[in-house]
């Protein structure tokens, strides 16, 4: 099997691409010497010409090679205003027919670089010779075909005898044989397949009903051969292809609803139908307020899976845009809702926590202040929390997260609020009734007097008590009779 090429072949492309031209043209013919001519843009201190007999189709004989060419000579490129070299050599070819091909490479190359040319010798051993198409895709790489219809271009050649001849179509036979290759290599053996269609003009065109062939989609490699009218068998040129005809299957899955702060995953599985498929994933997120953005590239996890951190309660929509081999495009969405947690107030006097409907007594002359730093909400809201305070039922402060005695111009205050809200307008607040130590004093020493006065007249009143019992028990002694000692008389 073997593949001509008519232009530079390497492993990797290099930074400043040589180029070497012929003056002839593919399939001279020549009898005894042949006569090669050319330019080069790059010195050809360092190469090697090499004739191959390539008359039979799947191999290649070495005729003869030379490290030099007969003559090179350096010049200034009028055009460009660039050194170039013109070169000439020479081959004896008396002594033999044949297909042949004359290659020259550069061996001062990092990659392997070689151009050739295509020659019939003599009358003997000619057969026809494919290549590809100049202006075809790299032949290195799979062509993709995204339709039933895979159509394939060449260059070709035909020996001398035939090129003149005005009815090639009808003479030239075309051999198409296909094996499926998922990994590169054939799975199964080669079938030989029909082309629907072909045509021989400046180019040889074919084409294959892949309907017509029960070809599915999948990774094939291609061989096309054509034969004469002598029967002679061309080249093999072998052609790696994808058939993607149909979209892929999409689907995302994920949690239809999370709480804000809480991180959202996105699974994607896609199908299209062949083994070694492969296929592409633009991801966006459409926000709350309906702006799309890019995904950052710490949020895809792989190929298959997103996942992300909303920033903001309401809902969100997942957007994946899978193009595959063939060029499908398929667009899929998720919705994802997201719910806010409301802040959770806290406040706190002199490093204690202060309670809901509480009384704080503070001091009636210096400083104190009211904290509510601590106050909590999820981790995307912490930053953004708003304050707002309120003494006796009226908007005292707002911005400021404490509250300080300086903040309060009236020396008469009972309660004190303060409203914690997030960024989506969710509230908590906390109230707590507020006493001034002054007060407090005043309020006690009432209290003393008045526990005093009324302990007073309880003693005074049991006092009463305990003094009418003793004399009620003193006026009842006078009834009883008086006992005397036994034996003793009477008194007259």
């Amino acid at each position: 099997m073997m593949n001509i090429f008519a232009t530079p072949t390497r492993a990797n492309e290099i930074e400043t691409t040589p180029m070497i031209s012929f003056d002839q043209v593919h399939g001279i013919h020549t009898d005894s010497v042949l006569n090669l001519s050319g330019n080069s843009s790059v010195p050809l201190t360092s190469i090697e010409i090499v004739l191959w007999n390539i008359s039979t189709p799947d191999q290649w004989d070495l005729v003869t090679s030379n490290p030099f060419l007969d003559t090179v000579v350096p010049y200034t490129d009028v055009d460009t205003d660039s050194t170039m070299w013109a070169w000439e050599h020479s081959f004896d070819t008396i002594a033999f027919d044949c297909t042949c091909y004359v290659e020259i490479s550069l061996l001062d190359q990092t990659d392997l670089v070689s151009f050739g040319i295509v020659v019939y010798v003599g009358d003997e051993r000619h057969r026809p010779v494919l290549q590809h198409a100049p202006e075809s895709e790299n032949f290195h790489s799979a062509q993709i075909f995204n339709d039933r219809i895979i159509d394939l271009r060449y260059d070709y050649l035909l020996p001398p005898s035939q090129s003149e001849s005005t009815s090639i179509a009808g003479t030239i036979l075309t051999n198409v044989r296909i094996c499926p290759a998922p990994f590169g290599i054939c799975v199964d053996n080669y079938e030989s397949i029909l082309a629907s269609n072909t045509s021989f003009s400046s180019t040889f065109e074919l084409e294959i009903d892949a309907n017509m062939e029960s070809l599915s989609d999948g990774f094939y490699i291609l061989q096309v051969q054509i034969r004469d009218v002598y029967l002679a068998l061309s080249n093999n040129i072998t052609q790696y292809i994808v058939l993607d005809q149909t979209k892929p299957k999409v689907h995302l899955s994920a949690v239809n609803q999370v709480n804000e702060a809480q991180s959202i995953v996105v699974d994607i599985n896609v199908d299209d139908g062949y083994v070694g498929s492969s296929y592409s994933i633009t991801w966006s997120i459409t926000e709350p307020d309906g702006n799309p953005r890019a995904v950052l590239n710490s949020e895809i996890l792989n190929d298959s899976r997103l996942e992300f951190e909303p920033t903001k309660a309401g809902d969100y929509r997942v957007n994946a845009l899978v193009r595959d081999l063939g060029g499908h495009l398929i667009i899929v969405y998720h919705n994802v809702t997201v719910d806010n947690l409301p802040p959770t107030a806290q406040v706190r006097f002199d490093g204690f926590l202060v309670q809901d409907g509480s009384t704080i007594t503070v001091p009636s002359s210096g400083d104190w202040i009211f904290s509510a730093n601590t106050s909590s909400d999820t981790s995307n809201d912490q930053n953004t929390l708003d304050f707002y305070w309120f003494v006796d039922g009226k908007t005292l402060l707002s911005g400021k997260s404490y509250l300080s005695s300086s903040d309060i111009q009236s020396s008469n205050y009972k309660q004190i609020r303060v409203q914690v809200v997030d960024n989506d307008g969710e509230v908590d607040e906390l109230a707590f009734d507020v006493v001034q130590q002054g007060e407090e004093t005043q309020d006690n020493s009432s209290n003393s007097i008045l526990a005093s006065t009324v302990s007073l007249l309880f003693i005074l009143a049991v006092g009463i008590l305990v003094y009418l019992r003793q004399r009620k028990q003193s006026d009842s002694t006078t009834g009883f009779v008086k006992w005397t000692e036994r034996g003793e008389e009477p008194k007259n």
